[in-house]
């Protein structure tokens, strides 16, 4: 079975350089517990990596900061106050299940932060979708901090946006630790296209097939995008299924699939994590379009070394 996810090259400096401007910016908002749980869910996918590594007779040389990394994107779509037993156990079940079941380490067939993130929405809906409020001073242990449904779950049932424009670009709103900041989450993605650390083409398909759904639909596509986590997947969920694939063809399909596979969550189900839904439900599909690339690559191959074989005969 192909391998869609497989690590193919190293993660340039551009995609940590924003991924830690996310994790400060978290900080900034929650304080002390925000950093706490993303330093937990790092050090606990370390260290269950080198216990499946030990339980497989394999050698444990150097840690896996993708594995550390896919922790980190995966508590920065829960709230600041969840507690630390669900950041631990939702990272033992990522780094398990998501990566060394469903293939290896740095060989996976999902995107293991939204294994993990789907595992704790299954068991612990409550404290996964319950929001504090942003700059809400958040203590390190005993919290017991306010908290609301998300702004992406207020807008989905109300189908209307109430709060003001400037507050929902800096992110104070309800929301996930790393995913409430538009502003941030803007710069960040246009840096990562720019850079061809997201492919541009998977930007293209996956903005363009929600924004054109959204004329049929009731919420604006401006809205959907200003919350409902799809800007930070578009650079670390989606963006990570596109990087393996060559063809730009192939990248626009599976980015046009996923973005109406999303866009229908939401405007039907009114699901605030369509996206992650989305890509889980679609890797099939990516797995699909990276075989058939493959194909067509022996093919050429195959064809341009026949006539060389005829000339050296």
């Amino acid at each position: 079975m192909n391998k869609l996810f497989a690590e193919r090259r190293t993660r340039r400096p551009e995609y940590w350089i924003v991924l830690v401007s996310i994790c400060m910016m978290s900080v900034f908002f929650y304080g002390i517990r925000a950093a706490a749980v993303m330093g937990l869910a790092a050090v606990t996918a370390v260290l269950t990596d080198f216990f499946c590594l030990f339980l497989q007779g394999k050698a444990y040389r150097t840690a896996d900061l993708s594995n550390a990394a896919a922790a980190v994107i995966m508590v920065l779509m829960f709230p600041a106050t969840i507690p630390y037993s669900i950041v631990i156990l939702s990272t033992v079940f990522m780094i398990t299940v998501g990566i060394h079941a469903f293939g290896s380490r740095g060989d996976y067939l999902f995107p293991p932060a939204a294994v993990g993130y789907l595992f704790a929405l299954l068991c612990w809906k409550h404290e996964v979708l319950q929001f504090p409020e942003a700059g809400q001073p958040l203590a390190l242990f005993g919290n017991d901090a306010a908290v609301t449904p998300s702004l992406s779950s207020a807008i989905l049932t109300e189908r209307v946006l109430k709060m003001d424009v400037l507050d929902l670009l800096t992110g104070a709103a309800p929301s996930p630790m790393g995913t409430g900041c538009i502003l941030l989450l803007a710069v960040g993605l246009l840096v990562l296209v720019c850079r061809r650390c997201v492919s541009y083409w998977a930007f293209l398909g996956f903005v363009f097939s929600i924004t054109m759904l959204s004329m049929w639909g009731v919420i604006p596509a401006a809205v959907l995008f200003s919350a409902n986590m799809l800007l930070f997947a578009l650079m670390f969920l989606i963006g990570d299924m596109a990087a393996p694939l060559q063809g730009s063809f192939s990248v626009l399909c599976g980015s046009l699939i996923t973005g109406m596979l999303t866009w229908v969550l939401l405007e039907q189900y009114h699901l605030e994590y369509a996206v992650i839904i989305a890509v889980l439900l679609t890797s099939p599909v990516w797995q699909l379009l990276a075989s058939m690339e493959k194909s067509r690559q022996e093919k050429r191959a195959a064809l341009a070394a026949e006539p060389a074989a005829g000339e050296e005969a």
